[in-house]
């Protein structure tokens, strides 16, 4: 099977100018939600493979299972920037294009992303030998999207209740001047 990665920088402007971006609330209950049925899926998909003979197909769920908890790692670290998006590839583009400092590999990302619409729209089977070769990279995304995702969770956890007043102080201001905008045009 041949693959074709489009550009990153191509990607990110389609997903944007077609709207494919929308704004989401930041929720950090989700986030921890999504967190953990990630390191579960993981856990479980892991104990699993240590009974799996190098000559079953069943790598494919392996592979698969990898890619949901990444993916929902990758969920989670959008709704930190109050960001989802319609499809894995735009979620994949923004966080790529937006986040470098993750130094997430699009390419991989890319290519795990087609490899999984194969498994799941034209019945692609792997092997142990096409799972080895995803393995480390699944393993150092997954960890570097935990470690900043927890990161980030213990700074929220740490805002002080001052800048939590500030902002709402902040809001009810806000409001306030769209009142009395809205009571000029009328």
């Amino acid at each position: 099977m041949k693959i074709t990665i489009d550009k990153l920088d191509a990607t990110h402007q389609v997903c944007q100018s077609t709207g494919k971006y929308k704004e989401k609330i930041t929720d950090l209950e989700l986030i921890k939600s999504l967190k953990l049925v990630a390191e579960k899926g993981l856990e479980f998909i892991n104990r699993t493979a240590k009974n799996l003979s190098k000559e079953s197909t069943d790598w494919t769920f392996v592979f698969r299972d990898h890619y949901e908890s990444l993916r929902g790692l990758i969920e989670a670290y959008l709704l930190f920037s109050g960001i989802e998006a319609d499809n894995h590839q735009c979620k994949n583009a923004y966080l790529c294009f937006k986040h470098p400092e993750l130094e997430l590999n699009w390419e991989f990302l890319e290519t795990i992303r087609l490899k999984r619409n194969a498994i799941n729209y034209r019945g692609h089977l792997l092997t142990y030998e096409d799972w080895k070769i995803f393995k480390i990279n699944f393993e150092l995304h997954i960890q570097a999207l935990k470690k900043e995702i927890e990161k980030k969770l213990k700074q929220e956890k740490n805002v002080d209740i001052t800048d939590i007043f500030g902002i709402v102080k902040g809001k009810i201001k806000e409001t306030q001047r769209e009142i009395k905008n809205e009571e000029r045009r009328v």
